[in-house]
């Protein structure tokens, strides 16, 4: 399926609305039914998305009204000692330093940070998750060797879809404040 919704780089000025459409799909915000459908594990500051945006991390599909109507974050990952990572993200980082892909650690290789990413209901169903794929693996394919990302194993529609339509394959299972969690990679 091919989307109608426009794909682009971020900009400071979709700041608000990437937080407001990740506050929105937040795990804490959402009923038991409504998470079915799929959620955001953590939520990130009005600063994070900004340094995001500014190192060319973020990806943004518009809708028809030409709104923020969802979003990806392709990152270099921070540095382990840094004291703001959220305990998922700490957890993903120290897991990139045994876990093996294509026979070497994946802190070892060229390595990016997938996630988040947020489609909101006006865009789902139309292909943004792909369109999303095709845009990040061009955009950063020069610059990183493998992707990783962490979705919760209670979010079994997000797991669908990072394997069969970005093709991560689960390598690990990890747990954080009595949630668990899949370790996901795949090659750029």
């Amino acid at each position: 399926m091919v989307t109608q919704a426009r794909i682009r780089p971020a900009t400071r000025l979709d700041v608000p609305a990437l937080v407001a459409l990740e506050e929105h799909y937040f795990i804490g915000n959402l009923s038991a039914s409504e998470r079915a459908g799929g959620f955001i594990s953590v939520r990130h500051s009005p600063d994070w998305f900004a340094r995001a945006v500014d190192c060319g991390g973020v990806h943004v599909a518009m809708t028809a009204d030409d709104h923020v109507g969802g979003f990806i974050a392709v990152l270099a990952p921070p540095l382990p000692t840094d004291p703001d990572l959220p305990p998922i993200v700490r957890a993903v980082i120290e897991l990139a330093e045994t876990v093996q892909m294509n026979g070497r650690p994946i802190a070892a290789q060229r390595y990016a940070l997938r996630g988040p990413v947020c489609i909101g209901a006006e865009l789902r169903g139309q292909g943004v998750y792909s369109a999303f794929n095709a845009v990040t693996r061009k955009a950063y394919r020069d610059q990183f060797d493998i992707g990783v990302l962490f979705v919760a194993a209670d979010n079994p529609r997000s797991l669908h879809t990072a394997t069969d339509k970005l093709g991560a394959q689960s390598l690990a299972i990890f747990e954080v404040d009595s949630r668990r969690f899949h370790f996901l990679a795949f090659d750029f």
